[in-house]
C-alpha cells in the first residue's frame, strides 16, 4: 500500500542545505497517486517529467492536474468578463499553439515535450489556464497568478502540501539550479498542519473549479491540445524509458564519472525520506554497491559521519576495499580494516576511530568480526556512526544478530537482492526493525532486464531423474523424515528428534546435489553446445562433483579450467584468461562469493540449493553486462525424484524443499527469459505432481552459517 505517512518529512526544505528533489519531491511522488500543482507558466510544466519517480506514479494510475498562467490583453479579459468566451479562447489558443510549436521545434525541449504530449493524450495530465491582464504585470496593485502550490495525495487520503519559490523546472528542482525553498505541511501530524492542508486543498479546488473570485480559469484550448497530443510517441512506455535514461543524472557521482540510474536515484531518495534508514532490495547486478558508495560519499562530505561498512566474506571484503579506495580517492578518508586477515591493527584503534570528529573515516569489517563481542565492545556508537551492511540478510542469523542489539547507530543502509530470511521469521523481523524496512522501489530481475541493466537470457532447464539406487535411498530417507516429523507433531518429546530430522534432510539433499545424472548432463550439453571462443561456466556443488565433471569431460576430449578456493595458481588469472580467450571454467562457490564474471555468455548450473536466494544469485550473476554480450544462455539441472508423478510418494515429495522449491523457482525464472516457453514443460511436471508452484517459489531455509 502506498502511504505518504511513511515518509519522514521536514517542515521546510532549502536548496543548499537540502536536495529538494531527492529528499522531498521524489519520495512524495513515489507514494502518491494524485498530484495537483498551481504554478506560473505552461512552458515550465514540461520539465515535470524529468524525474524518474513519475514512472511508477503513472504505472499505478496516478493523475496530475496543473493550473498554469497565461497573459492576455485587457480587451481579451473584458471579452471573457462580458461572456464572449469564444473570442478569448481563440486568443489563448493561438498563443498556446505558438508555445507548443516552439517546444516541439526546440532541440533541447522537443523530447520532453513529446513525453508531456503522451501524458496529456493518455489522460494522465490535465491542464487548465489561469488568465491575467497584461497591464496587471506592470501594476503593483494588479493581481498576478504566480502562486506555487503543490498537493500530493495517496490512496488512503493522506496529503502533503508544499508552497514556496520552486517552479516545476529543472533549475527549480536540480541541486545545482536556482536557490529555492519550500514549506511543507502534512495531514496526519496535528490539527495545525491538518488545517493548513484543508485550507490549501480548498484553495486549489476553488481555482480548478473556477470558483475563485477575481480569477478566470479556462480549459486548455483544443487547438493547442490537438497540436500537442499529435506529437505523442506511438510507444509511450519505450519513449519514456529512453528519456529517463538520458536525463536522470548528468553529474558524476564518483571520480570514475559514473552516474546514478533512475532506480538508484529513487532508492537514495526513498532512503533520505525514511530518515536515512532502510534496505535497498536491488537485483543482483543492479548496482547496490555503487548506490551505497554514493550514500557513503554524501555521509562523509556533508554529514561528517563515521561509516562502518560490513561485508559477508573475504572475497567481498576485497571488492569493497577496492571500490571504496577508488571512488572516495578525492575525499581521502582514512580506512580501518577488520577481518579477512586484518586481525591486529583494529583492536587498538577501533574506539578512537569511531568517535565523532572532522577527519573522514571508514571502518571496513566482515560480518563475523563485526558481530564479535570484542568488536562490539570497542565501538563508539551514536548518531554520528553510519552503518552499511552488504548482503544484509546475513545479519539476521543468531550468530550475527547481536550487532543489531545495540541500536545506537545513526544512518543505516542495508543491501540485498532478497533481504528476507527464508524459514527464519525472527531473523527477518530483527533486520526490518533495525533498518526500518525495505525501501521503495524494489528493483527486481525483470526490472533490470527491461531497463537494460542486465543482459536478456535464454533459459534451458533440464529435468533429470535420480538413478534407481539413488531413488531408493531418497524414498527411504523421505519415509523416515515423514515418520519422525509425525512424532514431533504428536508432541513426542524424545530428545534429539529435531536434530535427527535435520540430519536426514541434509543426507537427502546431498542425494539431489550429487545426482550422477548431473555429470552426464554436463558432458552432453558441452559436447553438443560449446563452440570455440565462447565463454562457458559449469557451476558445481562441491569438489567431488567438480572433479567428476572435469574427468568425464576430459574423457570426451574436452579440456576445462578449474576455479575454487583450494586450487593451485592464481584464481583471478583464470577468470582473466576466460574473458580474453574464451573456454570452459568448472567452478564451485564463485557465484555465491560475489565474484564478478560478466564475460561469461553460457552457464551450466549443476549445484542445487535449499535457499531461494542462492538460486536467484547464481543465475543472476551470469547476466551481468559486458562488451559484445547481447544475450546470456543458462542451462539448469533440475533433479526430480524418479516417481515424482506417482501417488505413492505424495507426502514424501512435498516434504522436500529442494525438489519442489527449486522446480517452482525454475518455472518463475523461465517466465522472465527471452524464451518463456521454456517454462511449459516444467509447469506440466508441477501440475502432474499436484504442486502449486506459485506458493512454493519462496520455499526453503537459510544455510546454518548464515
Amino acid at each position: 500500500m502506498f502511504d505518504l505517512s511513511q515518509l519522514n518529512l521536514k517542515t521546510s526544505y532549502h536548496k543548499g542545505h537540502d536536495d529538494i528533489a531527492r529528499d522531498f519531491y521524489l519520495p512524495c511522488m513515489m507514494q502518491a497517486t494524485h498530484f495537483d500543482r498551481a504554478v506560473g507558466y505552461f512552458r515550465s510544466t514540461v520539465f515535470i517529467i524529468a524525474w524518474p519517480a513519475l514512472k511508477g506514479f503513472i504505472e499505478r494510475g496516478g493523475k496530475i492536474q496543473v493550473l498554469c498562467s497565461q497573459i492576455l490583453a485587457d480587451a481579451d479579459v473584458d471579452a471573457l468578463e462580458a461572456g464572449y468566451a469564444a473570442r478569448a479562447d481563440e486568443v489563448i489558443g493561438r498563443r498556446l499553439l505558438e508555445q507548443v510549436a516552439s517546444l516541439l521545434q526546440n532541440e533541447e525541449l522537443c523530447e520532453p515535450a513529446k513525453i508531456l504530449a503522451g501524458l496529456v493524450a493518455r489522460g494522465l495530465l490535465d491542464l487548465q489556464v489561469a488568465i491575467l491582464r497584461e497591464n496587471d504585470l506592470l501594476s503593483a496593485k494588479g493581481r498576478i497568478f504566480h502562486d506555487k502550490l503543490g498537493i500530493f495525495r495517496d490512496p488512503i487520503g493522506h496529503r502533503v502540501i508544499f508552497k514556496g519559490s520552486m517552479n516545476e523546472t529543472w533549475t527549480g528542482l536540480a541541486s545545482d539550479g536556482n536557490l529555492e525553498s519550500v514549506d511543507v505541511a502534512v495531514s496526519w501530524l496535528g490539527p495545525r498542519d491538518l488545517e493548513r492542508c484543508d485550507v490549501e486543498e480548498g484553495y486549489f479546488s476553488d481555482l480548478w473549479q473556477r470558483k475563485y473570485p477575481g480569477l478566470c480559469v479556462r480549459p486548455f484550448p483544443e487547438v493547442a491540445r490537438t497540436e500537442l497530443t499529435s506529437a505523442a510517441p506511438d510507444d509511450f512506455e519505450r519513449a519514456f524509458d529512453d528519456f529517463l535514461r538520458k536525463t536522470t543524472s548528468t553529474e558524476p557521482a564518483d571520480p570514475r564519472g559514473r552516474v546514478l540510474k533512475p532506480h538508484q536515484e529513487l532508492g537514495l531518495a526513498s532512503w533520505a525520506a525514511n530518515g536515512r534508514r532502510g534496505i535497498l532490495a536491488f537485483a543482483t547486478g543492479a548496482g547496490k554497491t555503487f548506490t551505497a558508495i554514493t550514500a557513503i560519499r554524501e555521509a562523509l562530505r556533508e554529514h561528517r559521519n563515521v561509516v562502518l561498512v560490513i561485508v559477508p566474506d573475504q572475497t567481498l571484503f576485497g571488492q569493497w576495499e577496492k571500490e571504496i579506495r577508488e571512488t572516495t580517492a578525492d575525499l581521502t578518508p582514512r580506512i580501518l580494516r577488520a577481518g579477512a586477515g586484518h586481525n591486529s591493527g583494529w583492536r587498538a584503534t577501533l574506539r578512537q576511530w569511531t568517535t565523532p570528529g572532522e577527519q573522514m573515516r571508514i571502518v571496513l569489517a566482515t560480518v563475523q568480526t563485526a558481530s564479535s563481542e570484542e568488536f562490539r565492545g570497542q565501538l563508539d556508537c551514536g548518531a554520528h556512526l553510519m552503518i552499511v551492511v552488504d548482503e544484509v540478510h546475513r545479519l539476521g542469523s543468531r550468530k550475527h544478530r547481536k550487532l543489531m542489539d545495540d541500536a545506537n547507530f545513526g544512518p543505516r543502509l542495508g543491501l540485498s537482492a532478497t533481504p528476507e530470511r527464508y524459514g527464519d521469521p525472527d531473523g527477518t523481523a530483527a533486520i526490518m526493525a533495525f533498518f526500518g524496512g525495505v525501501l521503495r522501489p524494489r528493483y527486481t530481475l525483470p526490472d533490470a532486464i527491461r531497463d537494460g541493466v542486465l543482459t536478456p537470457y535464454f533459459y534451458r532447464p533440464h529435468a533429470l531423474r535420480l538413478e534407481p539406487d539413488e531413488q531408493d535411498a531418497w524414498a527411504k530417507l523421505s519415509r523416515e523424515i515423514v515418520r519422525i516429523q509425525a512424532r514431533i507433531r504428536a508432541n513426542d518429546r524424545t530428545p534429539g528428534l529435531a536434530e535427527k530430522v535435520q540430519n536426514l534432510l541434509i543426507r537427502r539433499a546431498r542425494l539431489i546435489k550429487q545426482a550422477r545424472a548431473k555429470v552426464q548432463l554436463a558432458v552432453r550439453v558441452i559436447s553438443q553446445g560449446y563452440r570455440v571462443g565462447e565463454r562457458w561456466l559449469i557451476y558445481c556443488d562441491d569438489s567431488t562433483q567438480l572433479n567428476a565433471v572435469i574427468a568425464n569431460l576430459a574423457a570426451a576430449g574436452i579440456s576445462t579450467l578449474a576455479y575454487h578456493s583450494a586450487m593451485e595458481g592464481d584464481r583471478d588469472q583464470t577468470l582473466r584468461w576466460l574473458a580474453k580467450r574464451g573456454g570452459i571454467v568448472t567452478a564451485i562457490k564463485c557465484l555465491d562469493e560475489g565474484v564478478d564474471i560478466p564475460s561469461v555468455t553460457h552457464a551450466l548450473i549443476l549445484a542445487s540449493s535449499k535457499n531461494p536466494r542462492e538460486f536467484v544469485q547464481r543465475r543472476g550473476r551470469v547476466l551481468r553486462k559486458a562488451e559484445g554480450k547481447a544475450l546470456a544462455y543458462i542451462h539448469d539441472a533440475i533433479v526430480l525424484p524418479s516417481r515424482l508423478d506417482s501417488e505413492k510418494d505424495g507426502d514424501e515429495r512435498r516434504s522436500d524443499p529442494i525438489t519442489s522449491g527449486e522446480l517452482a523457482r525454475a518455472i518463475e525464472f523461465a517466465t522472465y527469459a527471452s524464451n518463456p516457453a521454456s517454462a511449459t514443460d516444467l509447469q506440466q511436471i508441477a501440475v502432474q505432481a499436484g504442486l502449486d508452484w506459485h506458493a512454493l517459489v519462496g520455499l526453503g531455509v537459510e544455510d546454518a552459517e548464515d
